[in-house]
């Protein structure tokens, strides 16, 4: 049963580096996709524009690089309390090397954002949704192995669910990345996720 449980995550894997390879190739060799994109962009700041712009500007800084210390900080500790050693370095190793390396991706494809925001730097992948995905993901696979408690379980894993979703949908609310970096970002957190599971699915059966 892990044998094939680890098959599973390794399809996942596949499937997002797919994914991603694609999204990174239409959007260096597809010029049209950014006429595509903007339209799309429009459409749901359109829509999410009737709700107060507060929502959007706390869940982007609350995803930002510079406010992740003190998630990773307590997840680590938690980890350790319980010594769970393994599992709280590979936490923040995903999580910094998914910083590292969307870093250098964008400084590869080199997109410009959106014409309609004033941020700087390039736009793809989005950095805020790829961290997000991977660290939160990660936390939602740890609480559904050891958590105990049902409805914990189920509470825990929607509220971070919810949380990544949020971070994603403010960053096109505001305007600062594009429909399809958000995506490329979902898929190469998601990614990082099932490559944390495999490892410690592997360590665990040793």
């Amino acid at each position: 049963m892990k044998e094939n449980s680890v098959v599973v995550n390794w399809n996942y894997v596949t499937l997002s580096l797919i994914i991603f390879a694609l999204f990174t190739v239409a959007v260096l060799y597809m010029p049209g996709l950014r006429e595509i994109d903007t339209e799309i962009l429009k459409a749901i700041r359109k829509f999410l524009g009737q709700f107060p712009n507060y929502i959007p500007v706390f869940f982007s800084n609350y995803g930002g690089v510079g406010n992740f210390w003190w998630p990773q900080i307590a997840a680590g500790s938690v980890l350790v309390s319980h010594r769970k050693f393994l599992k709280a370095f590979l936490l923040i190793f995903f999580t910094q090397g998914s910083y590292i390396l969307i870093d250098v991706i964008k400084n590869l494809i080199c997109r410009e954002r959106p014409g309609l925001n004033i941020y700087s730097g390039y736009s793809f992948p989005s950095g805020h949704t790829t961290i997000t995905m991977c660290f939160y993901g990660i936390i939602i696979y740890l609480i559904m192995t050891h958590t105990r408690s049902q409805f914990w379980r189920i509470f825990l894993s929607v509220f971070f669910g919810f949380m990544i979703f949020m971070v994603a949908i403010s960053r096109l609310w505001l305007g600062v990345h594009f429909p399809t970096d958000v995506l490329a970002g979902l898929f190469l957190g998601f990614l990082f996720v099932n490559l944390f599971i495999i490892l410690d699915k592997f360590f665990a059966a040793r």
